[in-house]
């Protein structure tokens, strides 16, 4: 258990205390109804008794959903992001997606639809993302590539100066 300095909201007293607990929570409506769970921190005063959760617990039961959903969760949407060093607004033009989409997503204020969750998988593969970047011209396709491997001056300028033989050229060779 964790104690923490913030004050009981209920008492007013400093005896604040933080423990993990398997909370099991309904999601869904009428015959769609599923129970899910989370192990989320809940806060209880040693004064009063009283216990509640905060937001890391509601991220952690939106993450929950999100899994039940088979959907990307807010944590792996930015991560794909950051992956590929961009911001949200970066993300937006380069995806199409809308700003406050994203924000919504990444916040874990909304799950994204099954179209829009199946398009942010296929970011996560490098060559999708390049070919997105390319298309119509957008202002980030000019950013430089990251190459794993360095390659010396000689390598890149031999691989300017590179041209495939024709087949049949190859054939007379022979």
């Amino acid at each position: 258990m964790t104690r923490l300095s913030r004050m009981c909201d209920s008492c007013g007293a400093g005896a604040l205390s933080v423990s993990y607990q398997i909370e099991h929570f309904s999601y869904g409506a009428q015959d769609d109804v599923v129970t899910l769970s989370a192990n989320v921190p809940v806060i209880t005063c040693a004064e009063c008794g009283e216990s509640f959760t905060g937001e890391e617990a509601e991220l952690l039961r939106h993450e929950a959903v999100c899994r039940h959903l088979q959907r990307v969760t807010p944590a792996d949407i930015k991560a794909i992001r950051e992956t590929y060093g961009l911001t949200q607004d970066q993300l937006a033009e380069i995806s199409g997606f809308g700003i406050a989409s994203i924000k919504r997503w990444e916040s874990g204020y909304q799950i994204q639809n099954l179209s829009a969750d199946r398009y942010l998988r296929l970011l996560r593969l490098p060559p999708n993302f390049r070919f997105l970047q390319m298309l119509e011209g957008s202002s980030l396709a000019s950013k430089a590539p990251v190459f794993q491997t360095s390659l010396s001056e000689r390598t890149i300028e031999d691989a300017k100066s590179f041209h495939l033989s024709s087949r049949s050229g190859a054939r007379e060779a022979a």
